[in-house]
């Protein structure tokens, strides 16, 4: 399972940057919706924000199962500070996206629902293990996504948020690594 998920986990977010795995959700009523205060993002920005909710999604999802699942306190305590790292995340994001007028799906790329449907059939140290993982790989990938869009982000608060939360991602690969997580793969 460790290397299904992996490789599945490696496989969808390495084309995160190529598809699209969220889409602009459709117009609120204008009595409840936020106006646009900022030009509308580029379509590679949109993109990105677009990739980034449905990670931070699954991340909420599998680190909120393993905060609840997990035996080890400090794996516990990791996988709580991850979701609300992740969550963190989403508030500010979900904040940025609406004042350049895109409204951020929230759900999980197929690829995403398979791996958290996975690890939920798990227990025990082979969870434990797997989930840590799938950290050290996410973070991993995500941490160059991020670093890329810090540096050719069209806007200028885009480019803060990638290049903040990529500091964070290195803490949280580092931190899964001592936990026990394999090395990712790339």
């Amino acid at each position: 399972m460790r290397h299904y998920a992996v490789c599945l986990l490696c496989a969808s977010v390495s084309l995160l940057p190529l598809f699209p795995v969220a889409h602009a959700a459709p117009a609120t009523p204008a009595s409840t919706a936020p106006a646009a205060t900022l030009p509308p993002l580029t379509e590679s920005d949109s993109t990105f924000a677009e990739n980034v909710s449905a990670l931070n999604t699954f991340e909420i999802n599998i680190s909120n199962q393993a905060a609840e699942q997990t035996k080890r306190r400090k794996v516990q305590e990791f996988a709580q500070a991850s979701a609300k790292m992740h969550t963190t995340n989403q508030k500010a994001l979900t904040t940025l996206a609406l004042k350049h007028g895109l409204a951020l799906h929230k759900d999980m790329s197929p690829d995403e629902e398979q791996i958290a449907a996975q690890l939920k059939t798990e227990s025990g140290s082979k969870f434990e293990h797997d989930y840590l993982d799938l950290q050290a790989q996410a973070a991993s990938d995500a941490l160059a996504m991020f670093q890329n869009e810090a540096e050719s982000a069209s806007d200028p608060d885009l480019k803060a948020y990638a290049a903040a939360t990529a500091d964070t991602l290195q803490t949280n690969l580092n931190d899964s690594l001592k936990l026990g997580a394999s090395k990712p793969t790339r």
